[in-house]
């Protein structure tokens, strides 16, 4: 299988591919110009996001988690659970959402223990995670088509990895049989 360096290359080169093409889409699709600029952004910044930051490989110990830096410690959770190269990490469409479910329920974990933790000690901090939840519903209410296209980079970013590792050993497995 490729290593990250080489998964890297390929998701940039995919999402400067997707620019063109999602540009031609939504121009072709009656939106704005404007708008197309922005959801072509949205979508290729998911996907880069995803590709990078949110690889398959984060079910192992690799360059992929270490770039979360101090954070990295996030992922462990994941790599105990996950098998790597299967259906649930390296899957198309259920992998990456899985790892953004994750890393959502994750991090609020994280911000619900460290609330609690300072309501202890007497530090009451104001109502953050229900703000973000409120906000994330709101996008999804009065922004479903960008927030779809968010999804669908997002999809794109780690579907780009998963279909370069199964090629590479459909090949590797053609060549030594």
């Amino acid at each position: 299988m490729p290593n990250h360096k080489t998964h890297d290359i390929i998701t940039v080169v995919t999402g400067a591919a997707f620019v063109p093409l999602a540009y031609t889409v939504f121009i072709n699709h009656n939106l704005s110009v404007e708008a197309s600029r922005v959801d072509t952004a949205l979508l290729v910044g998911a996907h880069l996001l995803s590709g990078i930051m949110f690889s398959p490989d984060l079910d192992i110990n690799s360059a992929i988690d270490d770039r979360w830096g101090p954070l990295r410690w996030i992922w462990r959770p994941y790599m105990w659970v996950m098998h790597h190269g299967d259906f649930f990490s390296h899957g198309l469409v259920i992998a990456p959402l899985l790892r953004l479910l994750y890393f959502f329920l994750a991090v609020t974990i994280l911000f619900l223990g460290l609330t609690w933790g300072l309501g202890k000690v007497g530090i009451i901090l104001p109502d953050y995670y229900l703000r973000t939840v409120n906000y994330l519903l709101s996008l999804w209410q009065n922004h479903r088509l960008e927030v779809e296209f968010v999804l669908i980079g997002f999809i794109t970013g780690s579907a780009a990895h998963s279909i370069a590792d199964w090629l590479i050993t459909q090949h590797t497995h053609r060549h030594h049989h």
